[in-house]
């Protein structure tokens, strides 16, 4: 290579030496050109991915409503809940009690060092339900959105928490959560402007597995929770919140949710309710290439968020270099007649916000050490329009 690099250097002598000033200006101007236009992202799309979006794009107008969908990872509060694997989102003070140790000596290397050392303590929590804050005031002029359905939070206290404390000029009058099965203590969530109207409900999702250990994996998973609100043109619209098995889990799993999915949408729609299903529902680029959930099986259903709109996003979960919609809204074919409200496919957007953001415009989770971030995942908002 030093070879190499010393002819070179000779070859560059020689041509300068043998060229005129006027040539050798014109050669300069090119490189410096070539120098600019090569240093930038290939595309604007590339360059913009990189940016927080702008705002007036998450605005709604007086004759709209907006619904967004968020993964807050690991939302807890500092305390322990009876029967929930929640040690590790515990203050250092509590990780002396015998309970935390046997249950943190079971973890994996990596995971039992931080439920052993992470100090989530109320100074900690107030940071992470501040940055949640920042980031749903973004949206719609610093009022947030009207409809949040919420993945990964641990119970229904603190998601009154932040409902009333970090958003609490913002008018959001009902606030779900109803505990499931999963041991770790995450629950999907909801919190609308709109009032409520009957009871919420949690749907379990009956899972079939040949193995009866795995089976018992599987009961664990969440449900989807059901909540009923009534729109300002007095109509009732019926929100479906979900969190699906993780990619650790089978992919007949995932696929077994969305049947059920599927199906609770198609029911409801025969008795003329319209209904917005979406979460996190942990269906990576790949595995949709290969099952198709979203665009043979939701798709029928309803118009699927990612397929209809937000046609420059790139994604709302980054791993490994890949973006996937991990996060998605199903919007029900009978919202026009049914609640008198439609879809604006252009509205659809995954919202980037700077505390939420790393430098190369991937989501920036949670730091404790640092104090910044906020989730793995960026949400997904979108608009629909009162037709009357």
């Amino acid at each position: 290579m030093q070879k190499i690099h010393n002819t070179m250097k000779v070859s560059t002598r020689f041509l300068t030496s043998n060229l005129a000033p006027v040539t050798l200006l014109f050669l300069f101007i090119l490189v410096v050109i070539s120098g600019c236009t090569s240093s930038g992202p290939k595309d604007s799309s590339a360059q913009n991915s990189r940016h927080p979006i702008a705002q007036e794009l998450v605005q709604k107008k007086p004759n709209e409503i907006s619904v967004m969908t968020f993964n807050v990872e690991n939302l807890f509060d500092t305390t322990h809940d009876k029967d929930r694997e929640d040690f590790t989102y515990l203050p250092l003070k509590e990780k002396s009690k015998v309970d935390v140790k046997n249950f943190c000596a079971q973890q994996k290397a990596h995971y039992r060092d931080e439920c052993n050392n992470l100090n989530w303590d109320e100074d900690i929590l107030k940071v992470k339900l501040n940055n949640i804050g920042t980031v749903i005031r973004y949206i719609d002029g610093g009022k947030g959105p009207d409809n949040i359905l919420f993945a990964e939070v641990e119970n229904i206290s603190i998601l009154n928490r932040l409902a009333k404390e970090q958003l609490k000029d913002l008018g959001y009058q009902t606030v779900v959560l109803i505990e499931g099965p999963d041991l770790r203590g995450i629950d999907p969530g909801f919190i609308s402007k709109f009032p409520q109207v009957g009871e919420a409900k949690l749907h379990l999702i009956p899972y079939e597995d040949s193995n009866p250990e795995q089976l018992k994996w599987a009961k664990r998973s969440r449900g989807i929770l059901e909540v009923t609100v009534k729109l300002p043109n007095q109509k009732k619209l019926t929100f479906l919140s979900a969190h699906f098995p993780s990619q650790s889990n089978p992919v007949a799993w995932r696929s077994q949710a969305i049947q059920f999915a599927k199906k609770l949408m198609t029911d409801y729609q025969k008795q003329g309710r319209a209904v917005i299903f979406g979460g996190d529902l942990n269906i990576t680029a790949d595995e949709e290439d290969a099952q198709g959930f979203f665009k043979t099986q939701m798709s029928e259903v309803g118009q699927v968020s990612h397929l209809v709109g937000c046609k420059a996003c790139e994604g709302s979960h980054f791993y490994r270099g890949h973006w996937s919609f991990l996060d998605i809204l199903v919007y029900s074919k009978n919202l026009p007649t049914a609640a008198k409200v439609e879809l604006i496919p252009d509205s659809l957007q995954v919202v980037k916000v700077p505390v939420h953001m790393k430098r190369n415009g991937t989501p920036l989770r949670f730091d404790v050490e640092k104090r910044e971030g906020v989730s793995d995942h960026f949400p997904l908002y979108s608009r629909l329009k009162i037709l009357e």
